[in-house]
Protein backbone atom coordinates (compact mmCIF):
# COMPACT_ATOMS: atom_id res chain seq x y z
CA UNK A 1 0.00 0.00 0.00
CA UNK A 2 1.00 3.74 -1.02
CA UNK A 3 1.25 5.82 2.58
CA UNK A 4 3.80 8.51 0.59
CA UNK A 5 2.21 12.40 -0.56
CA UNK A 6 4.54 15.20 -1.59
CA UNK A 7 4.05 18.56 -0.85
CA UNK A 8 6.59 20.81 -2.69
CA UNK A 9 9.92 19.04 -2.15
CA UNK A 10 8.75 17.22 1.31
CA UNK A 11 7.45 13.87 1.65
CA UNK A 12 4.56 13.06 4.16
CA UNK A 13 3.78 9.81 5.22
CA UNK A 14 0.16 9.46 6.10
CA UNK A 15 1.20 5.62 8.10
CA UNK A 16 0.99 6.90 11.66
CA UNK A 17 -0.07 10.32 11.29
CA UNK A 18 -3.00 11.96 12.17
CA UNK A 19 -3.67 14.58 9.52
CA UNK A 20 -2.30 18.02 8.34
CA UNK A 21 -3.63 21.28 10.53
CA UNK A 22 -3.68 23.92 7.60
CA UNK A 23 -4.31 28.03 8.89
CA UNK A 24 -4.04 31.11 6.38
CA UNK A 25 -6.28 33.83 5.72
CA UNK A 26 -9.12 33.98 2.82
CA UNK A 27 -6.74 34.62 -0.47
CA UNK A 28 -3.98 32.76 0.81
CA UNK A 29 -4.35 29.49 -0.91
CA UNK A 30 -5.33 26.97 2.23
CA UNK A 31 -8.54 25.87 0.33
CA UNK A 32 -6.36 24.96 -3.02
CA UNK A 33 -3.92 23.12 -0.72
CA UNK A 34 -6.61 21.20 0.90
CA UNK A 35 -8.06 19.93 -2.66
CA UNK A 36 -4.31 19.12 -3.64
CA UNK A 37 -4.16 17.17 -0.87
CA UNK A 38 -7.56 15.49 -1.06
CA UNK A 39 -7.07 14.73 -4.46
CA UNK A 40 -3.43 12.78 -3.27
CA UNK A 41 -5.51 10.89 -0.85
CA UNK A 42 -7.42 10.02 -3.00
CA UNK A 43 -5.46 8.67 -5.44
CA UNK A 44 -4.02 6.47 -2.80
CA UNK A 45 -7.19 5.12 -2.35
CA UNK A 46 -8.85 6.95 0.71
CA UNK A 47 -12.52 7.29 1.01
CA UNK A 48 -13.26 10.85 1.31
CA UNK A 49 -15.58 12.80 3.93
CA UNK A 50 -16.13 16.14 3.96
CA UNK A 51 -17.23 19.43 6.77
CA UNK A 52 -18.41 22.29 5.17
CA UNK A 53 -20.77 24.60 7.25
CA UNK A 54 -20.25 27.11 4.87
CA UNK A 55 -21.92 25.37 1.83
CA UNK A 56 -19.11 26.07 -0.56
CA UNK A 57 -16.68 24.30 -2.83
CA UNK A 58 -16.44 21.31 -0.90
CA UNK A 59 -19.72 20.86 0.01
CA UNK A 60 -20.78 21.20 -4.21
CA UNK A 61 -18.73 17.32 -4.70
CA UNK A 62 -21.78 16.49 -2.59
CA UNK A 63 -23.73 16.35 -6.27
CA UNK A 64 -20.87 14.66 -7.51
CA UNK A 65 -20.62 11.77 -5.03
CA UNK A 66 -24.50 11.26 -5.19
CA UNK A 67 -23.96 11.05 -8.77
CA UNK A 68 -21.61 7.88 -8.34
CA UNK A 69 -22.90 6.21 -5.71
CA UNK A 70 -26.63 7.34 -5.10
CA UNK A 71 -28.45 8.30 -2.12
CA UNK A 72 -25.68 6.48 -0.12
CA UNK A 73 -23.60 9.60 -0.47
CA UNK A 74 -25.90 12.04 1.49
CA UNK A 75 -24.05 11.37 5.00
CA UNK A 76 -20.59 11.76 3.75
CA UNK A 77 -21.22 16.02 3.39
CA UNK A 78 -22.15 17.36 6.07
CA UNK A 79 -23.69 21.07 5.82
CA UNK A 80 -24.78 21.58 9.24
CA UNK A 81 -22.69 21.24 12.86
CA UNK A 82 -24.85 18.52 13.53
CA UNK A 83 -24.39 16.83 10.85
CA UNK A 84 -20.57 16.88 11.37
CA UNK A 85 -21.22 15.87 14.63
CA UNK A 86 -23.19 12.50 13.61
CA UNK A 87 -20.66 12.06 10.69
CA UNK A 88 -17.55 11.77 13.59
CA UNK A 89 -19.93 9.78 16.10
CA UNK A 90 -19.62 7.51 13.36
CA UNK A 91 -16.16 7.75 11.88
CA UNK A 92 -15.36 7.28 15.89
CA UNK A 93 -17.55 4.13 15.62
CA UNK A 94 -15.63 2.73 13.03
CA UNK A 95 -11.79 3.36 14.03
CA UNK A 96 -13.31 1.68 17.62
CA UNK A 97 -14.36 -1.27 15.47
CA UNK A 98 -11.20 -1.42 13.47
CA UNK A 99 -9.35 -1.81 17.23
CA UNK A 100 -11.32 -4.40 17.98
CA UNK A 101 -11.45 -7.04 14.89
CA UNK A 102 -8.49 -6.43 14.11
CA UNK A 103 -6.29 -7.98 17.35
CA UNK A 104 -4.53 -10.97 15.77
CA UNK A 105 -1.04 -9.90 15.29
CA UNK A 106 0.92 -7.79 17.92
CA UNK A 107 2.09 -4.29 16.81
CA UNK A 108 0.44 -4.37 13.55
CA UNK A 109 -1.46 -1.34 11.94
CA UNK A 110 -4.05 -0.54 9.43
CA UNK A 111 -1.74 -0.70 6.36
CA UNK A 112 -0.29 -4.24 8.16
CA UNK A 113 -4.09 -5.24 7.78
CA UNK A 114 -4.80 -3.58 4.28
CA UNK A 115 -7.27 -1.39 5.85
CA UNK A 116 -8.87 1.67 3.69
CA UNK A 117 -7.74 4.98 4.55
CA UNK A 118 -10.40 7.51 4.94
CA UNK A 119 -9.57 11.40 4.59
CA UNK A 120 -11.77 13.67 6.53
CA UNK A 121 -12.20 17.71 5.13
CA UNK A 122 -13.08 19.98 7.59
CA UNK A 123 -13.53 24.09 5.66
CA UNK A 124 -13.09 26.29 7.68
CA UNK A 125 -13.69 24.71 11.25
CA UNK A 126 -13.63 27.80 13.25
CA UNK A 127 -17.08 29.09 11.29
CA UNK A 128 -18.06 25.38 12.03
CA UNK A 129 -17.80 25.73 15.85
CA UNK A 130 -19.56 29.59 15.71
CA UNK A 131 -22.49 27.80 14.07
CA UNK A 132 -23.03 25.04 16.46
CA UNK A 133 -24.37 25.50 19.93
CA UNK A 134 -22.36 24.58 23.04
CA UNK A 135 -23.66 21.19 23.38
CA UNK A 136 -22.78 20.52 19.43
CA UNK A 137 -19.52 22.32 19.46
CA UNK A 138 -18.61 20.28 22.53
CA UNK A 139 -19.43 16.66 20.90
CA UNK A 140 -17.74 17.96 17.87
CA UNK A 141 -14.89 18.76 19.51
CA UNK A 142 -14.57 15.70 21.47
CA UNK A 143 -15.06 13.19 18.66
CA UNK A 144 -12.45 14.98 16.94
CA UNK A 145 -10.04 14.27 20.28
CA UNK A 146 -10.87 10.88 19.90
CA UNK A 147 -9.47 10.43 16.20
CA UNK A 148 -6.34 12.95 16.77
CA UNK A 149 -5.55 10.75 19.63
CA UNK A 150 -6.42 7.18 18.68
CA UNK A 151 -5.74 6.92 14.95
CA UNK A 152 -2.54 6.61 14.16
CA UNK A 153 -1.98 2.96 14.62
CA UNK A 154 -5.41 1.45 13.47
CA UNK A 155 -8.04 4.59 12.75
CA UNK A 156 -6.13 4.95 9.09
CA UNK A 157 -7.71 8.35 9.73
CA UNK A 158 -6.22 11.21 7.80
CA UNK A 159 -7.75 14.64 8.45
CA UNK A 160 -7.60 18.03 6.89
CA UNK A 161 -8.38 20.72 9.19
CA UNK A 162 -8.68 24.40 7.80
CA UNK A 163 -9.30 27.36 9.55
CA UNK A 164 -8.69 31.16 8.98
CA UNK A 165 -7.48 31.43 12.28
CA UNK A 166 -6.13 29.51 15.30
CA UNK A 167 -7.00 30.25 19.02
CA UNK A 168 -7.31 28.42 22.15
CA UNK A 169 -10.70 28.79 21.93
CA UNK A 170 -10.75 27.03 18.10
CA UNK A 171 -8.55 24.49 18.84
CA UNK A 172 -6.87 23.51 22.52
CA UNK A 173 -3.07 23.30 22.15
CA UNK A 174 -2.75 19.75 22.98
CA UNK A 175 -5.13 18.61 19.53
CA UNK A 176 -3.40 21.29 17.43
CA UNK A 177 0.35 20.04 18.59
CA UNK A 178 -0.92 16.30 17.83
CA UNK A 179 -1.43 16.67 13.86
CA UNK A 180 1.42 15.60 12.10
CA UNK A 181 1.61 18.15 9.35
CA UNK A 182 0.95 21.60 10.14
CA UNK A 183 1.12 24.34 7.72
CA UNK A 184 0.51 28.59 7.97
CA UNK A 185 -0.31 30.13 4.26
CA UNK A 186 1.68 33.24 4.14
CA UNK A 187 2.62 35.15 6.95
CA UNK A 188 0.76 34.49 10.16
CA UNK A 189 -0.21 36.11 13.01
CA UNK A 190 2.03 35.46 16.46
CA UNK A 191 -1.05 33.56 17.65
CA UNK A 192 -2.03 31.40 15.26
CA UNK A 193 2.07 30.46 14.46
CA UNK A 194 1.93 29.86 18.60
CA UNK A 195 -0.58 27.14 18.42
CA UNK A 196 0.73 25.91 14.74
CA UNK A 197 3.77 25.75 15.33
CA UNK A 198 4.16 24.89 19.24
CA UNK A 199 7.46 24.09 20.83
CA UNK A 200 9.12 26.63 17.98
CA UNK A 201 11.02 29.79 19.16
CA UNK A 202 8.75 32.04 16.93
CA UNK A 203 12.01 33.94 16.37
CA UNK A 204 13.78 31.68 14.63
CA UNK A 205 10.79 30.73 12.06
CA UNK A 206 11.32 32.19 8.32
CA UNK A 207 9.38 35.00 6.82
CA UNK A 208 7.88 33.32 3.78
CA UNK A 209 6.71 35.90 0.59
CA UNK A 210 2.77 37.20 1.47
CA UNK A 211 1.32 35.81 -1.72
CA UNK A 212 -0.76 32.95 -2.18
CA UNK A 213 0.11 29.50 -1.92
CA UNK A 214 3.35 30.45 0.05
CA UNK A 215 3.56 29.12 3.70
CA UNK A 216 5.52 27.36 5.91
CA UNK A 217 5.56 23.28 6.38
CA UNK A 218 6.35 21.63 9.72
CA UNK A 219 6.14 17.61 10.15
CA UNK A 220 6.88 15.44 13.33
CA UNK A 221 9.25 13.77 11.00
CA UNK A 222 11.26 16.37 10.46
CA UNK A 223 14.65 16.43 11.77
CA UNK A 224 14.23 20.11 13.41
CA UNK A 225 10.99 22.01 15.44
CA UNK A 226 11.65 25.51 13.05
CA UNK A 227 8.60 24.83 10.23
CA UNK A 228 10.30 24.80 6.61
CA UNK A 229 9.38 27.26 3.65
CA UNK A 230 7.30 25.86 0.60
CA UNK A 231 5.53 26.88 -2.18
CA UNK A 232 1.78 24.94 -2.61
CA UNK A 233 1.05 23.35 -5.85
CA UNK A 234 -0.55 25.70 -8.61
CA UNK A 235 -3.88 24.08 -9.23
CA UNK A 236 -5.06 26.45 -11.79
CA UNK A 237 -5.39 24.14 -14.34
CA UNK A 238 -7.01 20.89 -12.40
CA UNK A 239 -10.24 20.20 -13.01
CA UNK A 240 -10.78 19.75 -9.16
CA UNK A 241 -14.55 18.29 -9.36
CA UNK A 242 -13.73 16.19 -12.51
CA UNK A 243 -10.26 14.59 -10.86
CA UNK A 244 -12.35 13.77 -7.72
CA UNK A 245 -15.47 12.16 -9.84
CA UNK A 246 -12.99 10.40 -11.91
CA UNK A 247 -11.14 9.40 -8.58
CA UNK A 248 -14.31 8.34 -6.83
CA UNK A 249 -15.39 6.17 -9.54
CA UNK A 250 -12.15 4.43 -9.61
CA UNK A 251 -11.78 3.64 -5.65
CA UNK A 252 -15.33 2.12 -5.78
CA UNK A 253 -13.01 -1.36 -7.25
CA UNK A 254 -10.41 -2.04 -5.00
CA UNK A 255 -8.17 -4.31 -3.00
CA UNK A 256 -8.98 -3.36 0.59
CA UNK A 257 -9.33 -5.55 3.12
CA UNK A 258 -13.58 -6.19 3.31
CA UNK A 259 -14.95 -4.67 7.05
CA UNK A 260 -18.72 -6.00 7.57
CA UNK A 261 -19.36 -3.18 10.15
CA UNK A 262 -17.75 -0.62 7.39
CA UNK A 263 -20.75 2.35 7.47
CA UNK A 264 -21.06 3.76 4.51
CA UNK A 265 -22.91 1.01 2.00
Amino acid sequence: MQTFIKIDNYSINIRGSTGALIVGKPGSGKSVLVSYLLLKLMSLGAFPLIADTKRSDFYSLKKILKKVNGVQANNRVCATPNQVARMLRTLNKLMNDRYVNHTEYWGWDWVDYNLRPIVVVFDEFSATLSEADKATANEIINYLKQIIFKARQMGGIYVLLASQRLTADVLERNISSEFSTRIGMQNLDRVSLGLAFPGCNLGEVPIVENSPGHGLIYNDRFNTMIPQPFIAPDMSRVSIPKVFENLEKKNKVNNFEKESYWPWN
